[in-house]
């Protein structure tokens, strides 16, 4: 009988959730017929139909677990989701861990290093990590799957991503308000489109002008329409997250970066700007009096945090305003991307 790949991602907006499709696609090529990704509303909103899906609570490990048990000689593939392990582990399934964020942790999480595999990317300095952890690791190139169509590139993509995080409900209004009102200033020499999940698309939906509505175009998409659409675009314009971002990367869309809306933007931003690979972006600390970094707090804590930041902005009518300069210059100019071609190069992808 042949095996069954169970797949199930965390729902930290777009970037776990679009491993595990490329994941999927992998073991599709190579033969496997039988992949099911598993997850929530939020997960299936990102999923193509054309791959089987399942419904989930994909943060509780009891709903995992009995689903585990309704399958007949499963394995499960994990994307940053430590419950599925957990669950697979109390039942003796072989399971396997991505650890997409390998590359950020000061110290491994124990829980990430459970799993019968271990896979991380292959991040610069990832080699030396190694050496911290007494699991063997499997280094493999960029966890995403893109198929350049050579399309005529004529647009300009922000990404928004999920805007979910499952650690906390905390919509991020603010944030998008001062998005909607810097490109509601533009004076529509540029085709637009604004990517993001359900609830903050159709939040920024009600903030565009009739004017703004003739060049900026909001949608949520699955992946392959994202992926569609980047291919179509002449800059791409994201928060930082990881899987969009190494995906533009490797179709070589010149790719700049919002104020980070979490820690790992944070870090990916950090880590891309010493690997001169982050030519633009954006900085809290440029526009407010950042009295502590967000970083060594814990997640969730970070992500109030920045929300606070972002409603300081709005109400500093100085900063407000630079801010809004700087994102529509910033839109409106398009940058090197020699770093980012030798950063994805270094990575490498399937």
């Amino acid at each position: 009988m042949k095996k069954t790949i169970l797949i199930i991602a965390n729902p930290f907006g777009y970037g776990p959730i679009g491993k595990a499709i490329a994941i999927a696609n992998e073991f599709i090529n190579r033969g496997h017929m039988q992949v099911i990704i598993a997850g929530g509303l939020f997960t299936q909103q990102i999923v193509p139909p054309r791959l089987s899906f399942v419904n989930v609570d994909e943060r509780d490990e009891k709903s995992i677990h009995d689903l585990l048990k309704t399958i007949d000689n499963v394995v499960l593939v994990s994307s940053q989701n430590r419950f599925a392990i957990r669950a697979a582990k109390s039942l003796k399934i072989q399971c396997a861990f991505l650890d997409g964020l390998s590359w950020f942790w000061d110290k491994i999480p124990a829980e990430h290093l459970v799993a019968d595999e271990i896979f991380w990317m292959k991040y610069p300095g990832q080699e030396l990590k190694l050496n911290t952890t007494s699991r063997a690791i499997n280094l493999v190139p960029a966890i995403i799957d893109v198929v350049p169509k050579n399309t005529k590139r004529d647009q300009i993509l922000i990404h928004l991503g999920g805007c979910k995080n499952p650690l906390i409900d905390v919509f991020p209004k603010n944030y998008i308000d001062i998005l909607a009102d810097s490109l509601s200033e533009m004076s529509g020499q540029f085709k637009i489109k604004v990517a993001g999940g359900a609830e903050a698309i159709n939040y920024l939906k009600t903030k565009f002008t009739a004017a703004a509505n003739e060049f900026i175009t909001p949608v949520t998409l699955q992946h392959d329409e994202f992926i569609i659409e980047l291919d179509k675009s002449i800059h791409f314009i994201t928060t930082a997250g990881q899987t969009a971002t190494l995906e533009a990367f490797a179709l070589e869309v010149p790719t700049s970066f919002l104020l980070p809306m979490n820690l790992s933007q944070f870090g990916l931003t950090s880590l891309l700007s010493r690997q001169d690979a982050c030519p633009q972006h954006l900085d809290w600390k440029d526009y407010i009096s950042v009295d502590s970094s967000p970083i060594p707090l814990i997640e969730k804590d970070a992500i109030v945090k920045l929300n606070i930041f972002a409603s300081q902005i709005l109400t500093e009518e100085g900063a407000y305003r630079r801010l809004k300069h700087d994102i529509i210059k910033m839109i409106g100019h398009i940058p090197d991307i020699t770093g980012q071609k030798l950063f994805i190069k270094e990575i490498g992808t399937n």
